[in-house]
């Protein structure tokens, strides 16, 4: 059985429950043996940008958490880690630098996001 499965977030950290589900949800598939794809699309990219400020609000930041979890496949999975992906157009139409977000995304385009979604039989989107 093909144990990929691909999680997209297309919800900002702020304001719902989706993003932080979506990190939830990678680090459980990673402790039950999936090779998880995760992918930032939409408001889920911002997600990836450093030093995330909630301000006073009752949201965390969980910037550092998608951090933790990227360095967590490295660690753990070192014969196929996990694949973090980010879509381009979105960083484009948020006229965000990518050199603002977190390091170890791989910036992929629109058709690369589709080819995933078609390829992927089990799938999460947050």
């Amino acid at each position: 059985m093909n144990k990929d499965l691909l999680i997209v977030v297309r919800h900002g950290p702020y304001g719902g429950f989706q993003a932080a589900e979506g990190l939830r949800h990678m680090n459980g598939a990673m402790s039950f043996g999936f090779k998880p794809i995760f992918v930032l699309i939409a408001d889920g990219i911002y997600l990836a940008k450093q030093a995330q400020d909630p301000g006073e609000s009752q949201w965390l930041s969980l910037g550092g958490v998608l951090e933790e979890i990227m360095a967590r496949s490295r660690s753990e999975m070192k014969e196929a880690p996990a694949k973090f992906y980010i879509e381009k157009e979105s960083l484009i139409e948020r006229e965000l630098n990518p050199e603002s977000l977190i390091k170890g995304l791989e910036l992929i385009d629109h058709k690369k996001v589709s080819e995933l979604l078609e390829n992927n039989h089990l799938q999460l989107i947050f």
